[in-house]
C-alpha cells in the first residue's frame, strides 16, 4: 500500500514537472512575440518627440494632424490601451480645448473608465466644430 501511495505521489510529481516545464516554454514563447509587438521591445524603441499641444481651432495644427501625432507617440511608446491613449491626448490639450473635455479630466482623477478612444476624436471634433461657428458669428 506504501508503495502504491509513493508511486501515485512520484507519477503526479513527474506531471507537476512536466506542464511546468511546458508553461515555461509559453512563457518563453510568448515573450517573444511581445516584442514584435509595436512598442514592445523595450530595447530599440523609436526616439519620437513628445506630441504638440493642442487648444482647439486656432491652433496652428489641425484636430486631424493632432490627432496623428498623438497616435504615431502612443504607438512608438507602446501606449495601446485606449483609456492610455486618452489620458496621453488629455495630457497634450491646453485650454480652450481641456475646459471643453473636463469631463475626461474628471472621470480620469475619479479613477474611472474614460472610455474608448474612436470618442475622443468625436467629441473634439465637435468642439472645433462649435468653436469656428462662434468665431464665425462674432465677425458677422
Amino acid at each position: 500500500m506504501l508503495n502504491g501511495a509513493i508511486n501515485h505521489y512520484n507519477g503526479a510529481l513527474t506531471t507537476t514537472y512536466n506542464r511546468i516545464a511546458t508553461l515555461e516554454a509559453e512563457v518563453t514563447r510568448l515573450q517573444g512575440e511581445l516584442t514584435r509587438l509595436p512598442g514592445g521591445n523595450t530595447t530599440s524603441k523609436a526616439k519620437v518627440p513628445e506630441p504638440p499641444t493642442f487648444a482647439g481651432s486656432e491652433n496652428k495644427m489641425h484636430l486631424h494632424d493632432w490627432l496623428s501625432q498623438i497616435a504615431l507617440y502612443c504607438s512608438a511608446s507602446g501606449i495601446i490601451a485606449d483609456d492610455q491613449k486618452i489620458v496621453c491626448a488629455l495630457t497634450r490639450l491646453c485650454a480652450p480645448a481641456s475646459t471643453y473635455m473636463k469631463s475626461y479630466y474628471d472621470k480620469v482623477q475619479a479613477g474611472q473608465g474614460v472610455g474608448f478612444w474612436a470618442t475622443l476624436p468625436r467629441n473634439l471634433k465637435i468642439f472645433t466644430d462649435k468653436e469656428m461657428t462662434r468665431r464665425e458669428q462674432r465677425r458677422n
